[in-house]
């Protein structure tokens, strides 16, 4: 059924002028994208067509090896866009990339290469060949034979010679100056002079104004800017639009964001029912936009396209969060928030609430009872030590439960539902851990708890001093004697552990919350040494080395 609605829309798809299939192609995965494309008389059309953004991020979705097809059909607006991100990291050249994608574009077709040799800015070209190539001019005074052993192997003219400082390139970067020399030979001279003689501080400056300018036609900020989505705001600090902005009728607008929109979502719904067109296009444009800033200020590598899918997922969760919010209890509230509020608003709502989740987390690290354990959090024991470290990510992320027996899986925060259960987490891991830890922190000259190192766990102390409980009648972190584990083992069964723990906390635990948190923080491991121990009968016990849930004398040593 999936199958034939997937195939039914793609040859709705394939009907559309090309304006429209541009759009609508973001919707469907990329290698099949391309196929459409290419299917069609009108392919060329259908290409430029395609926002500059949507271009380049169906050419890394699909691979740009694999993508040469679709680079052949490039506007010299795309082809730009796409070296302007590729070429580049902040404010420096990267000229070994620009010649991998020169490469590309020749494999692409000789017109493509041409057309944007044609076009390219100047003070880019200069700032590439001094990069490139050495070079230097024949001595007027000279015989070229003679001097051919000072001069550098490569010419066309016999007066500038040059060498590669990239061997590998060798070809191309004859087959590039070839190019310049037979179309316009006062341009090559021209270019060959300011490689020898142009300042390169200046001329890459240059360069850099043209490249950010382009930029910036289709909201791709620098670093500095794009941070500034970090900056938090306060619900009170919304600023209206006062009018919609218009669309251009000549450019068409970014859709690779929104294309990702999960349908399930609160933002997905109130974009569906929003039938104004103008409005529509303006949501486009700055849900792009924002996940431009996202990428941007997340650093992430724009040659991964898992990374950049996940920057847009990110932006389109926290608009979501944002929304969800704003809202409150009433969606229909949604349809005019989304009109009247920039999105970047809601984001920076959403951002500013996250961070308060980890910032608690994190002062606990830093400053509180985790400072002073062994290991930081890895003193937490299984899933809170994953969900500590999820958390404190760059992005936090939270857990959410899969299919029966799956593991829990990791998602951008995206609901206040999420910020509830992050909080939760963060109470049991500070409250109630800390309670724990504050009732079992070893005496300074406690022997065997600082041996274990980064492998001790919170968890580890608790159960090794009910086991101590149950054997020796001593609630004790002491190490268990190895020796005497067959004896041990049939006296701390699952249950009497769990028992014993529970019992524990009710008595020396104050108060009905850290109560309820400190079980909390149990639970999950008195159920995990219940399963890994539930295959060993009391009179066959597992090897101690193999139990990670006590402390063994000799562990560690």
């Amino acid at each position: 059924m999936g199958a034939d609605i997937v195939e039914l829309e793609e040859r709705r798809t394939g009907k559309g002028g090309p304006a429209q299939l541009a759009r609508q192609l973001m919707t469907i995965p990329a290698k099949r994208r391309l196929e459409l494309i290419l299917e069609r008389p009108d392919a060329g059309s259908v290409v430029a067509a395609l926002d500059a953004n949507d271009f380049f991020h169906t050419l890394q979705e699909i691979g740009p090896d694999d993508s040469l097809p679709l680079l052949a059909l490039a506007s010299l607006e795309q082809v730009n866009h796409v070296f302007d991100i590729e070429w580049w990291r902040k404010d420096a050249l990267e000229p070994a990339k620009a010649l991998t994608w020169l490469e590309r574009l020749l494999r692409a077709g000789d017109t493509v290469l041409f057309e944007w040799l044609s076009n390219a800015d100047f003070e880019l070209l200069v700032a590439l060949f001094k990069q490139w190539i050495a070079v230097d001019t024949a001595p007027e005074d000279i015989d070229l034979v003679e001097a051919a052993e000072s001069l550098p192997p490569k010419t066309l003219d016999d007066h500038y010679f040059w060498e590669s400082r990239y061997p590998q390139f060798d070809d191309l970067i004859m087959r590039v100056l070839s190019v310049i020399f037979e179309a316009n030979y006062g341009f090559f001279k021209e270019l060959m002079n300011s490689v020898i003689y142009a300042q390169p501080p200046e001329v890459e400056e240059s360069a850099y104004r043209f490249h950010r300018a382009r930029l910036e036609e289709h909201s791709i900020p620098d670093f500095y800017d794009a941070l500034q989505i970090y900056k938090a705001i306060g619900p009170g600090e919304f600023t209206e639009r006062a009018l919609l902005e218009q669309p251009d009728a000549e450019r068409p607008a970014p859709f690779f964001a929104l294309a990702l929109l999960p349908a399930q979502d609160l933002f997905a719904r109130t974009v569906a029912g929003i039938k104004d067109p103008d409005l529509l296009e303006t949501l486009q444009a700055e849900t792009a936009a924002l996940a431009n800033k996202v990428i941007v200020a997340d650093s992430l590598n724009p040659d991964d396209a898992r990374a950049l899918r996940r920057g847009v997922e990110k932006t389109l969760a926290y608009i979501n969060l944002g929304l969800e919010l704003r809202a409150g209890a009433n969606e229909q509230r949604t349809a005019r928030i989304v009109r009247d509020n920039f999105l970047e608003h809601l984001f920076r709502l959403a951002q500013a609430e996250v961070a308060k989740v980890r910032g608690r987390l994190s002062a606990t690290v830093h400053n509180g009872w985790l400072k002073s354990c062994p290991g930081g959090i890895k003193y937490l024991d299984g899933e809170w030590y994953d969900a500590a470290e999820e958390l404190l990510a760059a992005t936090p992320k939270i857990s959410r439960s899969g299919p029966e027996g799956s593991a829990l899986s990791y998602d951008f925060f995206r609901t206040p539902s999420d910020l509830a259960a992050a909080g939760h987490i963060v109470d049991i891991i500070v409250t109630g851990a800390g309670e724990l830890y504050r009732l079992m922190v070893p005496s300074p000259g406690e022997p065997g708890l600082q041996a274990q190192g980064e492998e001790l766990t919170l968890g580890m102390v608790i159960l090794t001093a009910a086991a101590n409980l149950l054997v020796y009648g001593d609630w004790s972190p002491k190490p268990l004697p190895q020796a005497s584990w067959p004896q041990i083992f049939p006296l701390v069964q699952p249950q009497a552990i769990g028992d014993a723990v529970r019992e524990w906390i009710e008595r020396f635990v104050t108060g009905e919350k850290r109560k309820s948190l400190a079980r909390a923080y149990c639970e999950p491991i008195l159920r995990e040494y219940a399963s890994e121990t539930s295959g060993f009968l009391p009179h066959n016990p597992p090897k101690p080395e193999l139990v990670r849930f006590f402390l063994f004398t000799g562990q560690g040593e």
